[in-house]
Protein backbone atom coordinates (compact mmCIF):
# COMPACT_ATOMS: atom_id res chain seq x y z
CA UNK A 1 0.00 0.00 0.00
CA UNK A 2 1.39 3.39 -0.96
CA UNK A 3 -0.23 5.19 1.99
CA UNK A 4 -1.81 7.76 -0.31
CA UNK A 5 -5.31 8.82 0.55
CA UNK A 6 -6.81 9.77 -2.78
CA UNK A 7 -10.06 11.01 -1.24
CA UNK A 8 -8.28 13.81 0.63
CA UNK A 9 -5.24 14.02 -1.62
CA UNK A 10 -2.51 13.60 0.98
CA UNK A 11 -0.12 10.98 2.19
CA UNK A 12 0.48 10.31 5.85
CA UNK A 13 1.99 7.41 7.75
CA UNK A 14 2.05 6.94 11.50
CA UNK A 15 4.80 4.54 12.63
CA UNK A 16 4.44 2.41 9.55
CA UNK A 17 0.62 2.35 9.55
CA UNK A 18 -1.58 4.44 7.40
CA UNK A 19 -3.37 7.38 9.02
CA UNK A 20 -6.75 5.85 8.14
CA UNK A 21 -6.02 2.78 10.31
CA UNK A 22 -4.83 4.98 13.17
CA UNK A 23 -7.97 7.11 13.02
CA UNK A 24 -10.17 4.00 12.95
CA UNK A 25 -8.47 2.53 16.04
CA UNK A 26 -8.65 5.86 17.86
CA UNK A 27 -12.39 6.10 17.13
CA UNK A 28 -12.90 2.54 18.34
CA UNK A 29 -11.00 3.31 21.56
CA UNK A 30 -13.21 6.36 22.21
CA UNK A 31 -16.39 4.32 21.66
CA UNK A 32 -15.16 1.60 24.03
CA UNK A 33 -14.19 4.16 26.66
CA UNK A 34 -17.61 5.82 26.48
CA UNK A 35 -19.38 2.47 26.78
CA UNK A 36 -17.43 1.77 29.98
CA UNK A 37 -18.86 4.89 31.64
CA UNK A 38 -20.96 4.17 34.74
CA UNK A 39 -24.40 2.85 33.86
CA UNK A 40 -27.30 5.27 34.28
CA UNK A 41 -30.33 4.54 36.44
CA UNK A 42 -33.81 5.97 36.89
CA UNK A 43 -35.52 6.44 40.26
CA UNK A 44 -39.09 7.48 41.09
CA UNK A 45 -39.81 9.69 44.12
CA UNK A 46 -43.32 9.34 45.59
CA UNK A 47 -44.86 11.37 48.43
CA UNK A 48 -47.82 10.92 50.75
CA UNK A 49 -48.54 14.15 52.62
CA UNK A 50 -51.40 12.98 54.87
CA UNK A 51 -50.03 12.61 58.40
CA UNK A 52 -49.86 8.97 59.50
CA UNK A 53 -51.69 7.78 56.38
CA UNK A 54 -50.44 4.24 56.98
CA UNK A 55 -50.45 3.34 53.31
CA UNK A 56 -47.70 2.71 50.80
CA UNK A 57 -49.86 2.70 47.70
CA UNK A 58 -51.61 5.39 45.69
CA UNK A 59 -52.95 7.96 45.61
CA UNK A 60 -49.69 9.86 45.90
CA UNK A 61 -49.43 13.60 46.37
CA UNK A 62 -46.51 13.68 43.95
CA UNK A 63 -44.73 11.32 41.60
CA UNK A 64 -41.40 12.43 40.16
CA UNK A 65 -39.30 10.28 37.83
CA UNK A 66 -35.61 11.21 37.86
CA UNK A 67 -33.71 9.92 34.83
CA UNK A 68 -30.08 9.21 33.94
CA UNK A 69 -28.54 9.11 37.40
CA UNK A 70 -25.13 7.64 38.11
CA UNK A 71 -25.38 4.01 39.20
CA UNK A 72 -23.94 4.90 42.61
CA UNK A 73 -26.20 7.94 43.18
CA UNK A 74 -27.51 8.24 46.71
CA UNK A 75 -31.08 9.29 47.46
CA UNK A 76 -29.93 12.84 48.29
CA UNK A 77 -28.41 13.01 44.77
CA UNK A 78 -31.73 11.90 43.27
CA UNK A 79 -33.54 14.57 45.28
CA UNK A 80 -31.02 17.28 44.35
CA UNK A 81 -31.37 16.48 40.64
CA UNK A 82 -35.18 16.58 40.86
CA UNK A 83 -34.99 19.90 42.70
CA UNK A 84 -32.58 21.31 40.10
CA UNK A 85 -35.01 20.21 37.36
CA UNK A 86 -37.86 22.00 39.18
CA UNK A 87 -40.01 18.88 39.66
CA UNK A 88 -39.48 18.44 43.41
CA UNK A 89 -38.45 20.58 46.35
CA UNK A 90 -37.04 19.76 49.75
CA UNK A 91 -35.01 21.13 52.62
CA UNK A 92 -32.95 19.45 55.30
CA UNK A 93 -30.66 20.01 58.23
CA UNK A 94 -27.26 18.37 58.17
CA UNK A 95 -26.11 16.31 61.13
CA UNK A 96 -22.47 15.28 61.33
CA UNK A 97 -23.27 11.77 62.52
CA UNK A 98 -26.54 11.05 60.70
CA UNK A 99 -26.29 13.09 57.49
CA UNK A 100 -29.21 14.95 55.92
CA UNK A 101 -32.40 15.02 58.01
CA UNK A 102 -35.24 15.87 55.63
CA UNK A 103 -37.41 18.60 57.14
CA UNK A 104 -39.55 19.80 54.22
CA UNK A 105 -40.84 18.18 51.03
CA UNK A 106 -42.70 20.18 48.38
CA UNK A 107 -43.32 22.95 50.90
CA UNK A 108 -44.72 20.69 53.64
CA UNK A 109 -42.71 20.99 56.85
CA UNK A 110 -42.38 18.01 59.21
CA UNK A 111 -42.79 19.68 62.60
CA UNK A 112 -40.41 17.96 65.03
CA UNK A 113 -42.11 19.78 67.94
CA UNK A 114 -45.15 17.58 67.24
CA UNK A 115 -42.91 14.52 66.55
CA UNK A 116 -43.37 14.60 62.78
CA UNK A 117 -40.77 13.38 60.30
CA UNK A 118 -40.51 12.26 56.69
CA UNK A 119 -40.26 8.47 56.71
CA UNK A 120 -38.36 6.97 53.77
CA UNK A 121 -39.58 3.67 52.33
CA UNK A 122 -37.94 1.80 49.48
CA UNK A 123 -36.79 -1.50 48.09
CA UNK A 124 -38.83 -4.16 46.34
CA UNK A 125 -41.17 -4.52 49.37
CA UNK A 126 -41.45 -0.76 50.04
CA UNK A 127 -40.22 -1.02 53.63
CA UNK A 128 -38.67 1.70 55.82
CA UNK A 129 -35.03 2.13 54.81
CA UNK A 130 -32.31 1.48 57.37
CA UNK A 131 -30.31 4.40 55.96
CA UNK A 132 -31.11 8.08 55.50
CA UNK A 133 -31.12 10.12 52.29
CA UNK A 134 -27.37 10.80 52.51
CA UNK A 135 -26.47 7.10 52.56
CA UNK A 136 -29.29 5.15 50.90
CA UNK A 137 -28.50 4.08 47.30
CA UNK A 138 -31.71 3.29 45.41
CA UNK A 139 -31.57 0.66 42.68
CA UNK A 140 -32.36 1.29 39.02
CA UNK A 141 -36.14 1.60 38.52
CA UNK A 142 -36.72 1.77 42.29
CA UNK A 143 -39.62 3.72 43.74
CA UNK A 144 -38.83 5.61 46.94
CA UNK A 145 -41.69 6.85 49.10
CA UNK A 146 -41.61 9.76 51.52
CA UNK A 147 -44.55 9.80 53.89
CA UNK A 148 -45.24 12.17 56.74
CA UNK A 149 -45.50 10.31 60.07
CA UNK A 150 -45.07 10.86 63.81
CA UNK A 151 -42.49 8.93 65.79
CA UNK A 152 -44.67 8.36 68.84
CA UNK A 153 -46.69 5.67 67.06
CA UNK A 154 -46.69 3.59 63.93
CA UNK A 155 -48.96 4.83 61.14
CA UNK A 156 -52.38 3.20 61.19
CA UNK A 157 -52.65 0.75 58.30
CA UNK A 158 -55.10 1.74 55.61
CA UNK A 159 -57.41 -1.29 55.11
CA UNK A 160 -57.89 -0.36 51.45
CA UNK A 161 -54.14 -0.39 50.73
CA UNK A 162 -53.53 -3.42 48.51
CA UNK A 163 -49.76 -3.24 49.12
CA UNK A 164 -50.36 -4.43 52.70
CA UNK A 165 -51.27 -7.84 51.29
CA UNK A 166 -47.82 -8.32 49.73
Amino acid sequence: SSGINTEYGYQRRVRGHSFENFAMFRSLAIVLALSAVVEAKDVTILTIDKLNAGRKGPPYNSTVIVLNLADDAKLIDVMNKAQKEGTFSFDYTMHLQWGAYITTINGLYADSATKQYWQILGGSRMKPTQLGASSYVPADQEKVLFRLVTWDREPCPDPTDETLLE
